[in-house]
């Protein structure tokens, strides 16, 4: 799998004519560790896998919520989720870790995860994702998102993601 490029993405979004406000920023690898605002959803992208069925998921959910991973697994008809290895982000989708991205899914030509959505991700919003490298950010409205994955004949699960409640 070759590395996954920033040109790549600007390459797409081009030729597809879909408009994005660019943000560059110091690297970041956590969505704690943003510092800057961005005129959008603030979300949080992970490849999760699971132990034995060997499914892949991208999830994507608002950057704030604490997924609850177990309750999650269940909602997908897992035993077992877990973080992909960067091996294996490498090798799915030509990313390093920091930089997780759905704009790195025309990587995944085998067509190996599944995409799924927060529920709780405002679709009337825009949304900012990486264009494959962890030192800029693309904001996008929501429906031009869609469109990039509808290019890609990627269709998303919609789910309401659980997330850990703080104990009180």
């Amino acid at each position: 799998m070759s590395k996954a490029t920033d040109t790549e993405v600007y390459q797409l979004l081009g030729e597809w004519h879909i408009p994005y406000e660019r943000v560059d920023h110091k690297a970041v690898f956590t969505v704690a560790e943003i510092d800057f605002e961005i005129d959008g959803t603030d979300v949080k992208n992970l490849l999760m896998k699971s132990k034995k069925t060997k499914n892949y998921y991208f999830i994507i959910c608002p950057g704030q919520k604490k997924l609850d991973i177990k309750a999650l697994a269940k909602v997908l008809g897992e035993n077992q989720l877990s973080f992909a290895s960067e091996t294996e982000l490498f090798e799915l989708l030509g990313l390093e870790r920091g930089s997780v991205t759905p704009l790195a899914l025309p990587h995944d030509t085998e067509r190996q995860i599944s995409l799924v959505i927060d529920d709780a991700i405002d679709q009337t919003e825009k949304i900012g994702f990486h264009p494959n490298t962890n030192t800029a950010t693309l904001v996008i409205a929501f429906n031009d998102f869609k469109r990039f994955l509808a290019n890609l004949n990627i269709e998303p699960t919609y789910l309401n993601i659980p997330a850990k409640h703080p104990v009180d």
